[in-house]
């Protein structure tokens, strides 16, 4: 692992909704002061004494323990669209852990970490609209092929989904789309196929995520060279989709 990455290597729980891990969050340790949990930056377990008091005059709003607000765990969703024809094609040609329709993971997959609008009404209980429908985790290029096909035949709306990080509002569910509503998570589609040293080329899954990429090319001596603070996370995909 490159001595100066800013990340930790391992793998972990992430939130279901916000940005990290379960096991790290800034908590008061007293007061007017704050640590980070956990152990997994350089920063983590140290006390910060000056943090609140920065962030008070960047922001100009007071910062208390007794403003803090509990996190929603129940929400009212609005049913789910369905699209039988396209339901039944896919599950043709996926496996039944493929495919996903409960209310975590709709809820998850229908939101980036645009703070106000996605995070803060997903954490605070706001109401929802519209939702994806079903999710579905293509493993190949042939089980891309047959989503994508299902969805053309059968006039469904495709959401592809990387680490969840985006931050323009790109994975907001239209409100007004009428359609059933699918979102193509690509995290199992990971593997680097080929590397050519010689032209500096590679050939690797889009659902790849940026840290573990970062660590299949160590071992090779290589690097990707692109080094965005949402790396742990973030995918090879996401990346080129949005031109990160």
């Amino acid at each position: 692992m490159k001595s100066d990455a800013f990340y930790d290597p391992r793998d972990g729980e992430r939130y279901v909704h916000k940005w990290g891990y379960a096991d790290t969050r800034f908590e008061f340790d007293g007061p007017r002061a704050v640590r980070v949990t956990g152990d997994r930056y350089k920063i983590s377990g140290f006390r910060m004494p000056y943090l609140i008091p920065f962030v008070e005059e960047i922001i100009k709003l007071p910062i208390s323990q007794d403003d803090l607000i509990e996190e929603w765990v129940s929400y009212d969703l609005p049913d789910q669209v369905s699209n039988e024809p396209f339901v039944a094609d896919v599950r043709a040609a996926l496996k039944a852990e493929q495919i996903a329709s409960d209310a975590e993971n709709r809820l998850a997959h229908s939101h980036g970490q645009l703070s106000v609008d996605e995070i803060f009404r997903v954490l605070t209980g706001g109401s929802f609209t519209r939702l994806i429908d079903v999710v579905v985790f293509p493993e190949s290029e042939d089980d891309v092929r047959a989503i994508v096909k299902a969805g053309v035949d059968h006039d469904v709306c495709l959401i592809p989904f990387g680490g969840g990080t985006n931050v323009s509002g790109a994975l907001a569910v239209p409100e007004d789309e009428a359609r059933m509503i699918c979102s193509v998570d690509m995290r199992r589609m990971n593997r680097i196929l080929w590397v050519d040293k010689e032209n500096n080329l590679a050939c690797i899954e889009s659902g790849i995520q940026g840290k573990e990429l970062e660590l299949r090319l160590e071992e090779q001596g290589l690097t990707s060279g692109h080094d965005p603070d949402s790396i742990e996370f973030s995918t090879l995909g996401g990346w080129i989709s949005t031109n990160a």
